[in-house]
């Protein structure tokens, strides 16, 4: 009988498991804002209920910019977003005010209360995953810039590669003083809370419609370097999302899992990696997200049973391509757990 732990470090040390750990993962924008208690509570019921082989944890997604006096109104909500009331940056002279922060102060010192009570809260030893976006990504959100869409082309036409273009040498202290923060936040992560990994999001900045390939090696590698070296000896889960996302530029990075859209144009497909990612890099992903919160049982357990079939050889972790819908429905879910455990 493996164990949740077991199962999920042989993927990571490149061996077939008894079946692949599985995992999903959404918004619960309502519970998610009113500190550590209730979204701590939230997260246990999501596990407890599913019983899940990993968690990855799914944090408002504004608390970067709240670490940088962005302000939000939380009764106000366009998807998992709510609506911004003040922005960290509207332009150049703003750049000022992004400087190193403490890393255990204000709302990091809510998501270090959070994993603590987690790990207490969890019934076994379940590898547990911080949500935490490349410094880019957050630099990219203080700028109010909407994550792009996974399924639609980019837009360069945003303040940040304005800022980019016109303000280069302060972008880059600018990227500097969130990295060191970030790393700060990372210390207090693994020194202060025990934390198993990060999913870290470098959302859609490699898309081939967004940045180029140099843009990208001068505003995003360094930093994410930085904060690899930062995140030792965490487990590091580099999630890149949308069309044309390029997960090869991540082919490399010293890093433990990639997770990318195979579901999404322009990607490969996951049983191409042994063709093209570091052998010392295990694939994630599996399932269209897209189809669930549409009733779609049927079609999400067959996606998922092919995925396996097409994997049955390739050591993996099973996950939704990108979080779920907020509108998911309960036998979605159980029949992709039930499809996933289907090699039991």
């Amino acid at each position: 009988m493996w164990t949740k732990k077991e199962r999920f470090e042989a993927v990571l040390n490149h061996e077939l498991a008894d079946r692949p750990p599985v995992s999903a993962w959404r918004h619960f924008t309502e519970k998610e804002h009113s500190g550590a208690d209730l979204f701590v509570e939230t997260m246990l019921k999501w596990q407890n209920t599913y019983d899940w082989d990993y968690v990855k944890l799914q944090p408002r997604a504004s608390y970067y910019e709240e670490a940088w006096g962005g302000q939000f109104d939380y009764n106000d909500y366009e998807g998992v977003l709510p609506k911004v009331v003040k922005d960290p940056i509207g332009g150049v002279a703003d750049l000022e005010r992004i400087t190193v922060l403490p890393g255990d102060q204000g709302v990091f010192a809510e998501q270090i209360e959070v994993i603590q009570k987690m790990k207490a809260g969890l019934n076994e030893d379940i590898p547990m995953f911080q949500t935490m976006m490349c410094p880019t990504s957050v630099l990219q959100k203080l700028c109010a810039v909407n994550p792009i869409g996974r399924y639609r082309a980019a837009s360069r036409d945003d303040l940040m590669m304005t800022l980019m273009h016109e303000q280069p040498e302060r972008i880059h202290k600018t990227l500097q003083n969130i990295t060191d923060t970030m790393a700060d936040y990372s210390k207090h992560l693994i020194e202060d809370a025990g934390l198993y990994g990060v999913f870290y999001g470098a959302t859609g900045l490699s898309r081939s419609t967004y940045m180029t390939k140099e843009e990208w090696e001068e505003f995003v590698k360094p930093y994410d370097l930085q904060m690899m070296e930062a995140l030792k000896p965490c487990k590091i889960m580099v999630h890149a999302c949308g069309l044309e996302v390029n997960p090869e530029y991540f082919a490399h990075y010293p890093i433990d899992i990639l997770h990318w859209p195979e579901s999404a144009a322009g990607n490969p497909k996951l049983d191409t990696a042994p063709q093209w990612l570091d052998k010392s890099i295990t694939p994630m992903g599996g399932c269209d997200e897209r189809l669930f919160g549409q009733h779609k049982a049927e079609e999400i357990a067959a996606l998922t049973r092919n995925t396996l079939k097409r994997m049955k050889d390739i050591p993996f972790v099973l996950a939704p391509d990108c979080s779920l819908a907020t509108n998911t429905y309960d036998e979605e879910l159980r029949a992709f757990i039930e499809a996933a455990h289907s090699n039991d």
